[in-house]
């Protein structure tokens, strides 16, 4: 490629020079949107594909683990119902909005990259999204000493902020790899990134965000790219020595350590560094200031970065930090002594004894558990946002029903949009192949179902009320259902969501359900619905917030 180099002559130019990415770049960096996606996720979409039933909550488990069909996930409802794009902070939520049968369709005609990639790009592209992982996994771990964003919405936000790199490691490779080069030779990412793409001045840095915006990433990983979210020099270098509540004066810095976006940034600082290696001197370096940024110590965060690069290598991503953690160049393996035995072994007999009897198998006392109970009610009532969206919010309450009240399984029945049909989306304690997992209904006909997603109710099915209450649905559907279960309906305002179940499961030596259980059960369910209630105006005041802002005229 010949570039014009004065206004008389082209010259082609054989040293090796490099030339920063101009408007016409940025342009069409703008329009790519081929992100391929790990190997590992075809690999197990296609052993979910491969089971009886495809449940909502195992194609939500292999979609978060790879930032690239999140992306694409976002991308397809930037298109469809872009206003929605606010009430999104999880994987779950995005398959939830698109449907699993279109994510399904998505997977299956997306580009995939090989295990062992060829191309150098490629390579450092899929070193891009394992990075992106580990630090979503970081965020998600300190959200819980951070204001602003809970656990889901840390993790999805910091997962997902490297995205504007993405798309020029596959198209203008050369910005890139300036910036790969510069942070393996011990440049951190701003100064990396200001010799690949320029200094970030004003305008670049609304170039960076702009592209931000056309990847549908969450506010937060917009907003990452203002000079304001980013300390000076000396306000690193005094975080660099003290913890955050030791340092004087500084009132800006203390403001920036507890925005959503310095959480982000320096979540994937350090995930950037370790895996360049865990034990080099800038790592140590963003070791200490992250430890001093959540007031911890070097040590104790080094311990969480271990726990979680391990726990994704038993995944099956393929990160660079693992062998500089397990095998440091500076560290060696004790030898152990080997020690024999010259004496003869000493003989013993073994005796029968005589069989003893069996007792009569007793059944075991259920108790709930208050504890657990009260907790999950006091959060669903004063901080449903803590939940990050209805998603979560739903598989607690699943979870409050099992490990709570002491209900051996739980699952929640969803209407679809149209009010025709409900199916089991989430369920707590049940088998994969468990028919109750893939269970649906028609809401064509009159059904206690149906009735039941008309206006709130709760109800005991037992051996005595079974036939009656069942009556209208088909014998086949009948025979799924266990033989004594409690349902109750679950409103979001005036909106039917669904009806939760819950169960004891084929127990012969189990105590029937007790009234208490019911009770416990009615109390969750209803504190589930108007947690729901107010989740969605939270959600719908941030949406109207943000509307005014960009509507609000320019002084």
């Amino acid at each position: 490629m010949f570039r014009v180099f004065s206004n008389t002559q082209m010259t082609l130019n054989t040293s090796k020079t490099y030339s920063l990415p101009d408007a016409e770049d940025w342009q069409d960096i703008q329009k790519f949107q081929q992100f391929p996606l790990l190997p590992s996720t075809r690999q197990a979409f296609q052993q979910l594909m491969k089971k009886a039933s495809l449940s909502f909550d195992g194609l939500a488990a292999i979609a978060e683990q790879d930032p690239a069909i999140c992306l694409h996930m976002l991308l397809r409802i930037k298109q469809r119902n872009p206003a929605s794009l606010e009430q999104i902070n999880t994987a779950a939520g995005c398959i939830s909005l698109l449907g699993m049968e279109e994510v399904v369709t998505l997977v299956k005609h997306l580009p995939t990259l090989d295990f062992l990639p060829k191309s150098r790009s490629e390579r450092n592209y899929m070193a891009l999204l394992n990075t992106a992982v580990l630090a979503g996994r970081i965020a998600a771990t300190w959200a819980k000493s951070k204001p602003g964003l809970n656990q889901h919405q840390a993790q999805w936000s910091a997962m997902l902020a490297s995205a504007p790199l993405w798309p020029w490691q596959l198209q203008q490779i050369s910005a890139s790899q300036t910036v790969f080069n510069q942070m393996s030779k011990g440049k951190d990412l701003i100064p990396a990134l200001e010799t690949g793409f320029g200094k970030l001045t004003k305008s670049r840095l609304e170039r960076w965000r702009k592209l931000a915006e056309s990847l549908a990433l969450p506010h937060t990983c917009q907003s990452l790219w203002q000079q304001q979210c980013w300390p000076k020099p000396k306000e690193w270098q005094t975080l660099r020595i003290q913890k955050l509540t030791s340092i004087e004066d500084h009132r800006a810095l203390k403001h920036q350590c507890q925005q959503p976006e310095m959480l982000v940034y320096i979540a994937n600082a350090l995930a950037s560094q370790y895996q360049l290696g865990a034990y080099r001197y800038k790592t140590k370096r963003w070791l200490h200031l992250s430890a001093h940024f959540l007031n911890s110590d070097a040590q104790h965060i080094h311990h969480d970065m271990v726990a979680i690069n391990l726990q994704l290598a038993r995944q099956g991503r393929g990160l660079s930090a693992i062998s500089t953690l397990l095998a440091p160049t500076n560290t060696s393996l004790p030898q152990s002594l080997v020690y024999f035995c010259e004496k003869e072994p000493a003989e013993f007999k073994m005796e029968r004894e005589a069989p003893k009897a069996v007792p009569a198998t007793q059944a075991k006392e259920r108790k709930i558990d208050q504890l657990i109970l009260k907790r999950l009610m006091q959060k669903l009532d004063e901080t449903p946002e803590s939940f990050g969206d209805w998603h979560y919010l739903m598989r607690s309450v699943l979870k409050g029903i099992t490990e709570g009240i002491g209900l051996k399984h739980a699952y929640i029945m969803v209407q679809n949009k149209s009010g025709t049909a409900a199916k089991v989306y989430y369920q707590q304690g049940l088998a994969e192949t468990d028919p109750l997992c893939h269970f649906g209904i028609g809401l064509d006909k009159t059904s206690i179902f149906k009735k039941m997603l008309e206006k709130p109710a709760s109800l005991m099915i037992t051996d005595q009320n079974r036939d009656k209450m069942l009556r209208g649905i088909p014998t086949a559907q009948q025979n799924v259902l266990p033989e004594q279960f409690m349902m109750m309906s679950l409103f979001s305002k005036d909106r039917p969501i669904g009806i939760i179940f819950a169960d004891l499961g084929s127990m012969p030596h189990n105590p029937p359900m007790q009234p208490s259980e019911y009770m416990a059960f009615k109390s969750l369910c209803l504190a589930a619905s108007k947690s729901l209630t107010k989740l969605a105006a939270v959600t719908q005041k941030k949406v109207s917030t943000k509307d005014d802002k960009a509507n609000k005229p320019q002084a």
